[in-house]
């Protein structure tokens, strides 16, 4: 069988698509292996998921310093192409972020079909710039395509792991020792985590707590949990406030979930929505913006709305929560609304499409 290689990295939103990937082709006997970055999370989370992994020290590109970031693309490049003609690599899939561009780069240099899966409703800089490179990209969003006229593409949805939205509510609260019967509110930064996020909550958690039998699930981000878990303690007597650093089995939360408040990355906002779980998004300013135009799209079906950061005052937050906790009418019709962007077949679309071209 031919060996297909992905590349992904930085971000959990970039990582787990392209495991989920992965395992699909790995069901069908494709051997598959990955490459992205030795500075980030992926090292760890790609070999702990049982894939052949090489990370390469790509940093970002540094307009101050564009020789200095060539040089590193081009070794980087240079160490993928060994890589590749090692396992013997007949297809790439490049799950965005400059992260996978030595890998593109290598994979062009050595005629080996270069497949993008692009999951923000506005592309990166990387996948729009390495686009022409590519024999298809597949989208999250049909609108999507514009970014692309010179390539074919197809949307496929974001790909999600098989388990979301097949864990019931009972079992989720069991495994964070929660009360099923009780509303859940679920806090997700993202999984570096969100400042602003978890400073709103803090400042709101007297008032979120006063809500009766609501219990708040924090997922914070390990760079910040000693500190928020000092802050929170004062107000967290009452045992309904869990603070947790990150979590695996997001899955299980979800499950038990009754709204959450997140960023708007592509990869949460997929998850959420198998899920059908109620949503308030605070769009990233990062990235070129691109979460706003992710969480428009949520907006847009009703499926959840959108604060921004500068909104985001534990005033309006306490407010927001308790429209949608406090109304479980609303709560059904925007779950209700979320099944248009259910994407739970995504990843099957995409590991077809690749097999197909190959």
């Amino acid at each position: 069988m031919s060996t297909i290689a992905i590349a992904c990295g930085g971000t959990g939103g970039h990582i787990y698509p392209g495991i989920t990937l992965g395992e699909h082709l790995r069901q069908l006997d494709y051997p598959v292996i990955f490459t992205g970055s030795n500075l980030r999370m992926e090292k760890d989370k790609i070999p702990q998921a049982g894939f052949d992994f090489m990370g390469v020290p790509v940093r970002p590109f540094n307009k101050k310093q564009p020789l200095r970031s060539v040089l590193n693309w081009w070794q980087c490049s240079r160490q993928a192409q060994a890589y590749f003609k090692q396992h013997e690599v007949r297809a790439l899939v490049g799950m965005g972020s400059y992260i996978t561009v030595p890998a593109i780069l290598a994979a062009k240099k050595l005629g080996i079909p270069i497949f993008l899966v692009e999951t923000n409703r506005v592309p990166g800089k990387a996948n729009q710039w390495l686009g022409r490179m590519a024999k298809w990209v597949a989208l999250a969003y049909a609108e999507t395509a514009a970014s692309f006229p010179a390539t074919e593409t197809f949307v496929s949805g974001s790909p999600v792991r098989p388990e979301f939205g097949l864990v019931d509510r009972q079992t989720g609260a069991h495994i964070f020792g929660l009360d099923s019967a009780s509303p859940v509110l679920t806090i997700i930064g993202g999984s570096q985590g969100a400042q602003v996020i978890n400073d709103a909550l803090l400042a709101a958690l007297p008032e979120l707590l006063a809500i009766e039998k609501l219990q708040i699930v924090h997922v914070c981000g390990a760079s910040n949990f000693d500190e928020i878990s000092a802050k929170a303690l004062s107000s967290s007597g009452q045992g309904r406030y869990h603070l947790l650093e990150y979590v695996e089995n997001m899955p299980a939360l979800l499950a038990t979930t009754d709204l959450a408040l997140s960023r708007a990355g592509a990869s949460i906002i997929a998850e959420l929505m198998v899920c059908e779980v109620p949503v308030i998004l605070v769009p990233g300013r990062f990235g070129g913006g691109h979460q706003r135009d992710n969480a428009k799209a949520v907006e847009s079906v009703g499926a959840g709305f959108t604060l921004e950061e500068s909104e985001l005052s534990p005033e309006r937050l306490a407010q927001c929560v308790k429209n949608v906790i406090l109304n479980t009418d609303k709560q059904q019709q925007m779950r209700q609304n979320s099944k248009q962007l259910n994407t739970r077949d995504a990843a099957e679309h995409i590991v077809r499409k690749i097999v197909d071209s190959i």
